[in-house]
């Protein structure tokens, strides 16, 4: 359904012979009624009940949408598949020698297993995240993945090391009531460069209890007993365990250091207890995550919240909020928590924060996606230094849009629906924008496409939307094609490359794939992008892909090497930098 660039014009055959196609081709996806859905499977709890926040008015206006979309698009149909061809038994002749747009998506064919067109990438082997919150050792030698690696959740995080051998803060979760677990446990686990366990040691366990005024009702929300948040510090010294766990009528939550070197526990800060929700409210307290280093000794710690209300209604009244906190860090020492009261309001999710002159931070807030970014400035007392700075994207499309220099000056915000990039200057707030050079524009038989193919709603989050090159002189970041409706996008915009200094647009990367995950070399001369498994690279066109790696020479955008066979799991990278 991608429209054909050497076609002018479009006469009622072809039309006709387009929908026929997708009319044909398109049948209900299976759903199991008793397993989340791809959507439900990759995005937080948070996330969920953020979407959920927006209220019967929302599911009435996409019901009401989608209502008078369906009849318009069944009408169209009818009339189509009902009117007498011109030419019984033959498909209408293309204009120009190419394929005409119905049988160009026809030959969608899956990438090769290994293809090189250029020298062997450096790095060669590279460590990705699954689908399923896994990792995986992809050797591009060979276009062959191993993994996983773990076997644990997906709220662990690893990394590599310079010589390939990897750490992870590994979690794993047991004891499950309501569908959510009651225990998690916290490993320090040291592994070989070819992905071999070579030790492990638990770093600490902990336990949640069932909120007991829901014994007798049934809570569609599913709440969560027990959370952990991993993060590593600035310097990659130290590894952060946020926690949190129910122990009626309160949440209990602190962070844990660990030291990378030696595996030990050398710093535990404990923070106030929070309320579970008082009468007809239920509330849950997200594990806490350092953020940021906001000056020398001290990191921001963001504690999110959110509540709900009947707990039982299908349709209750959502509010969320972060509790914030200075913290002193020396040594790997967390001590002296102080409340940051003015930045509890920024945003659902804290993402970022950094230093300023003079004692003064930032922090940065999203949605979710780049729906709406929030860069907020506040002093030493930690008073508002000026207004916030608002970076506006297109909506659902759930990713973390923003990157910062290597000099910590400027925040950079990526809008892949749209093609925009802006930049913040993180000190006077001022701001400048880009746009990206335009990718082929989506017709209105496309979108039709788009809307009708059911592979069209996985593409809707991004793990490392944007990364910057080591030089600081080139950004590198995924666009999207829009489509129809909040979940329908309509496939990949291919890579765009900007020049940071003047957020000119340098070029746009033909996609090979649905990206959904790019990084770049050490070294700044590869770029790498990961695509979705399942669908063609406009992202409606379902064709037995597997998950992709695609590397470009970073000077010219041409393809150096794909690997086309990495199984049916989404890969992501762990880091937009690869050593």
């Amino acid at each position: 359904m991608t429209r054909d660039p050497h076609v002018t014009g479009y006469d009622d055959a072809t039309i006709e012979q387009l929908v026929r196609d997708v009319a044909e081709e398109w049948t209900m996806p299976p759903v199991r009624l008793d397993a989340p859905s791809w959507r439900e499977r990759v995005r937080s709890p948070r996330s969920r009940s953020l979407a959920a926040a927006g209220g019967w008015f929302g599911r009435l206006g996409q019901a009401a949408t989608a209502a008078v979309t369906l009849t318009v698009v069944a009408a169209l149909i009818a009339v189509v598949l009902t009117k007498p061809q011109d030419q019984p038994g033959k498909s209408p002749e293309p204009s120009g020698s190419r394929p005409s747009p119905s049988a160009g998506a026809a030959q969608a064919t899956p990438l090769p297993r290994h293809l090189l067109l250029g020298d062997e990438p450096n790095p060669a082997i590279v460590v990705m995240r699954s689908e399923r919150g896994d990792f995986a050792r992809v050797d591009l030698t060979t276009g062959l993945i191993n993994g996983p690696l773990t076997g644990k959740s997906s709220a662990s995080e690893l990394r590599v090391r310079p010589d390939g051998s990897m750490l992870c803060l590994c979690v794993e979760e047991s004891g499950s009531i309501g569908g959510m677990p009651t225990n998690i446990s916290v490993s320090f686990d040291r592994y070989d460069a070819r992905g071999k366990l070579q030790s492990s040691a638990t770093v600490d366990e902990y336990s949640g209890d069932p909120d007991p005024r829901d014994e007798s009702i049934f809570v569609p929300e599913r709440p969560p007993h027990v959370l952990t948040s991993i993060g590593f510090s600035d310097d990659g010294r130290y590894g952060f365990v946020g926690w949190s766990f129910r122990a009626h009528p309160v949440w209990h939550s602190g962070v844990l250091v660990v030291d990378l070197s030696s595996g030990l526990t050398v710093g535990r800060l404990e923070l106030p207890d929070t309320t579970d929700g008082e009468d007809n409210s239920r509330r849950v307290t997200q594990a806490p995550q350092v953020v940021g280093t906001i000056h020398s000794g001290a990191v921001l710690i963001a504690r999110g919240w959110y509540a709900w209300s009947p707990p039982a209604s299908q349709s209750p009244s959502f509010t969320s909020e972060n509790d914030v906190f200075t913290a002193a860090f020396d040594g790997g020492r967390l001590t002296d928590p102080k409340p940051v009261p003015t930045a509890s309001d920024c945003g659902p999710a804290v993402v970022r924060a950094g230093p300023l002159p003079e004692g003064a931070f930032w922090i940065a807030c999203t949605a979710g996606g780049p729906q709406q970014t929030v860069i907020r400035r506040l002093g030493p007392d930690n008073s508002l230094m000026g207004a916030d700075v608002r970076v506006s994207g297109t909506s659902g499309i759930e990713t973390d849009p923003t990157a910062v220099s290597a000099d910590g000056t400027k925040l950079y915000v990526w809008d892949p629906g749209t093609g925009t990039i802006t930049r913040v200057d993180l000190a006077s707030g001022d701001k400048k924008t880009g746009k990206g050079i335009a990718a082929a524009d989506t017709s209105p038989l496309t979108a039709l496409g788009n809307w009708l193919a059911p592979a069209t709603a996985a593409k809707s989050w991004l793990r490392g939307a944007l990364a910057i090159s080591p030089d600081g002189t080139r950004i590198y970041a995924i666009g999207i094609k829009e489509g129809v409706g909040e979940r329908a996008m309509a496939g990949s915009a291919g890579v765009f490359v900007f020049d940071t200094a003047n957020l000119e647009p340098i070029a746009i990367w033909q996609p090979t794939a649905d990206y959904i995950s790019v990084a770049v070399s050490a070294d700044g001369r590869l770029v790498y992008a990961a695509g979705l498994p399942g669908v063609d690279a406009r992202g409606g066109i379902k064709i037995a892909q597997q998950a992709s790696i695609t590397v470009f020479d970073a000077s010219d955008g041409s393809v150096q090497l794909i690997a086309g066979q990495l199984g049916g799991d989404a890969l992501t990278f762990l880091s937009p930098t690869l050593n």
